[in-house]
């Protein structure tokens, strides 16, 4: 029987306010975990302490890199053995890894959703793929599986790019960390793709993306960030991705995870009420 386990990211708040406040904000509105990412210095039983305080479970955290450029396999190695680590001694059992974002990218992100020209090469593909593997086994053996995060601005943003990339590697290594909102964002069927990929996936970033602003982008050429300052992120519920459909695919392979609702920017007057409807969303879904 699938499991979801409602996690809120605390990116809305900007930066913006204390870790203990908005932990507390996270927990008040409902959700029962925030993401827990390696911070050099960090000891797990700080973090564990203070996720405790609020009574809130440590949720996936986020490695991020250059995994095609070869020069960096091995510090990106290292890295994961740390995250790993952190993930397993919070008992956490996803992490999200993803490919470095690039200002190359973020200019023209969202504009062609298909056979870029700006794609990795085929070496670049390869290479990034043995250290995905490599980064999963890794993680394996910590008891944690990675779990590829998608990204706007980064080499596997459109679903053709995601979907070379899951074919070069090994799905017993690699999992999926879908985020709905960057794939919609660079042309993707989040509910198509999830038809697809469920018994892959394993952790979720929840983000929903305005029509009408994702429209104005792609006629108007905005890069990311000016899609964004728009209002590209719609509260869950209230923009064009199909969540139920997402979520029916994953309950058919008894999916068991993490679904983190994670608004990088909103356009309501405070993080906690774009989080609360969000939250009030996914609750309406019989999660």
């Amino acid at each position: 029987m699938a499991e979801f386990w409602l996690g809120c990211s605390q990116i809305t708040w900007n930066r913006q306010g204390s870790p203990d406040d908005i932990l507390a904000t996270i927990a008040g509105v409902g959700f029962v975990g925030a993401p827990a990412g390696y911070r050099e210095g960090a000891t797990p039983e700080e973090v564990s302490r203070l996720y405790a305080a609020h009574t809130l479970r440590p949720a996936p955290g986020y490695l991020g890199g250059k995994f095609h450029d070869p020069a960096e396999t091995a510090n990106l190695l290292e890295l994961a053995r740390r995250h790993a680590a952190l993930s397993r001694a919070l008992a956490c059992d996803q992490l999200f890894v993803a490919g470095n974002c690039f200002t190359e990218r973020f200019a023209v992100a969202g504009h062609q959703t298909t056979n870029r020209a700006d794609q990795l090469s085929e070496d670049g593909y390869k290479v990034m793929a043995s250290t995905l593997n490599e980064v999963g086994r890794i993680c394996g053996e910590h008891g944690v599986q990675a779990c590829f995060h998608n990204h706007a601005g980064s080499y596997i943003e459109t679903r053709d790019e995601f979907d070379k990339l899951l074919a070069l590697t090994d799905p017993s290594l690699l999992f999926i960390g879908l985020d709905t909102g960057h794939l919609a964002y660079g042309g993707g069927d989040v509910a198509d793709f999830a038809r697809i990929y469920a018994p892959r996936i394993k952790s979720l970033h929840l983000k929903d993306v305005n029509p009408a602003v994702l429209a104005s982008a792609r006629r108007e050429k905005w890069t990311y960030h000016q899609a964004q300052d728009h209002g590209l992120w719609a509260e869950l519920g209230e923009g064009s991705v199909d969540f139920r459909s997402l979520f029916n695919s994953l309950k058919a392979v008894d999916y068991r995870g993490w679904v983190i609702a994670e608004i990088d920017r909103t356009m309501l007057p405070t993080p906690e009420a774009s989080v609360r409807r969000s939250y009030d969303y996914l609750t309406s879904l019989d999660l």
